[in-house]
């Protein structure tokens, strides 16, 4: 990869949120991680990064809204949602509040990897 591109990990699982920012880490991104949705919406609005790992079932504010946020101020960024939450209904409220791909636990890595939607010269496609 050319460009190291900057995430954002927003996932209140203190064990998913290190994995997930580890497994990045090795791959080239630049990552941040948040704990919570008040956190990880003011550091989307900081950071500008290229890709928002989004956990749906957040505290305080949800993964849902935040996405939406996102939306409305960076279009660009891919929102990637990362959650437990299965059924085609929870999949379908994801890409209605503008989620680019939804990415249900337990996931592999190559799902990840995937789901960043990264193309070969390092740039996030859409």
């Amino acid at each position: 990869m050319g460009t190291k591109l900057r995430v954002l990990v927003v996932e209140d699982d203190a064990t998913v949120r290190d994995v997930l920012t580890t497994l990045l880490g090795f791959d080239g991104f630049v990552v941040a991680a948040a704990p919570d949705g008040s956190r990880g919406l003011q550091m989307a609005e900081s950071l500008q990064p290229d890709i928002v790992l989004l956990d749906v079932g957040l505290p305080g504010i949800d993964g849902l809204e935040i996405c939406r946020s996102i939306r409305k101020r960076s279009p660009d960024t891919r929102v990637v949602m990362v959650t437990g939450r299965g059924t085609a209904e929870d999949e379908l409220d994801g890409v209605a509040a503008g989620a680019d791909a939804y990415l249900r636990k337990p996931f592999s890595p190559l799902e990840l990897l995937d789901a960043l939607g990264v193309g070969e010269n390092g740039s996030v496609l859409r």
